[in-house]
């Protein structure tokens, strides 16, 4: 995973060496410390890697980037084709573009994101995107309801141009009209060639087969006995030019092995998930495909800045405040919000 994410670098011009340290510094970050619980564990993992820059490599991580946010992204520049996987040294840049993205979105959404983008939230809009433009590219976000996981993902597969698929449950939503969505889904990710961000939360679970079957699109990206004899007979067919184009006999075996790579390759998924209790953790002992196949990432608590930043952001949006004259009020405000707010999570704690 490491070096398939160093390998996302356009590698057609020459590269000075602390431009790919800086990279491989990075993709570590994302593949090994992204799965980490805690602050101590992450900020362990930092040390390690910067004692083997300067062992393994003679370099100060100073000498390789500048600050504690590293980020790449291939979204600095819309509509590019193809998109450069490039490190981005302009936060505020990043920042102005992603708020352009979001207000595309708006734009030809009926069902509007009223997101406020700080700096915690960009960052994980940035490691989305990463998983997605990744072959095989599947995510587990970790994080309690209201972090912002889903609605980061609909802007990442927006900034993206992917489909985005999300279930709509309802009173008899049931077996079976899962499975018909998901048949739909793999037909058009196998049969049409599109890119699909399926996005997937632990509050739709009405049965465990439904996390059976991702499993099975994780692993294999096939569901057993999904298909209709008329299904198959319509991806046979759409399937043989392509295997023949390999060099491959036409036999049904691979023409469904082609079909189902399309589908692995097309369809990125993305799990939303509450890490607390003993569900969670026997779940994944269930579906070990959930940790073997995804990138995790964890939505950690908020930090003062993120508070502050939403809380003026909606406190200005009340009539009555807008007026300079109450700067101060507002800002008597919003240190009152982010107090409680606090206050709320740390008696939680001691509740837990």
């Amino acid at each position: 995973k490491v070096f398939q994410g160093i390998l996302m670098l356009d590698m057609g011009k020459s590269r000075p060496q602390f431009e790919i340290l800086r990279l491989w510094y990075h993709e570590c970050k994302r593949v090994f410390a992204d799965r980490l619980v805690n602050d101590q564990d992450r900020n362990w993992f930092d040390d390690l890697l910067k004692e083997r820059l300067i062992k393994d490599f003679d370099t100060k991580y100073e000498d390789v980037a500048s600050g504690d946010m590293l980020v790449y992204g291939d979204f600095m520049v819309p509509n590019a084709d193809p998109k450069m996987y490039e490190y981005i040294d302009n936060v505020e840049k990043m920042v102005l573009i992603l708020q352009e993205y979001l207000e595309d979105y708006n734009a030809l959404s009926t069902a509007q994101m009223k997101l406020v983008l700080f700096l915690d939230a960009v960052s994980h809009v940035t490691r989305i995107s990463r998983v997605m433009r990744q072959p095989l590219g599947n995510a587990l976000l970790l994080g309690v309801g209201g972090s912002g996981r889903q609605s980061l993902t609909r802007l990442a597969a927006h900034m993206a141009e992917y489909d985005l698929f999300q279930i709509e449950l309802s009173k008899n939503y049931g077996v079976s009209e899962w499975r018909e969505d998901l048949k739909n889904m793999l037909l058009k990710a196998g049969l049409q060639n599109k890119s699909i961000v399926f996005l997937f939360s632990d509050t739709q679970i009405k049965a465990e087969s439904f996390l059976e079957d991702i499993n099975n699109i994780l692993n294999s990206g096939d569901v057993p006995n999904i298909y209709a004899l008329e299904d198959l007979d319509n991806i046979y067919t759409a399937m043989k030019p392509v295997v023949m184009d390999l060099g491959q006999p036409p036999t049904k075996t691979n023409l469904f092995g082609a079909f189902t790579k399309r589908v692995k390759i097309n369809i990125h998924t993305v799990i939303c998930m509450s890490p607390i209790g003993e569900v969670f953790r026997a779940r994944l002992r269930m579906f070990p495909a959930l940790i073997n196949c995804c990138t995790i990432d964890w939505f950690s608590e908020w930090p003062d800045e993120a508070l502050e930043s939403v809380a003026k952001t909606f406190l200005h949006e009340i009539p009555g405040l807008e007026d300079g004259q109450v700067e101060g009020i507002i800002g008597g405000l919003v240190s009152t919000c982010v107090v409680i707010l606090q206050t709320v999570t740390d008696a939680s704690k001691q509740y837990l």
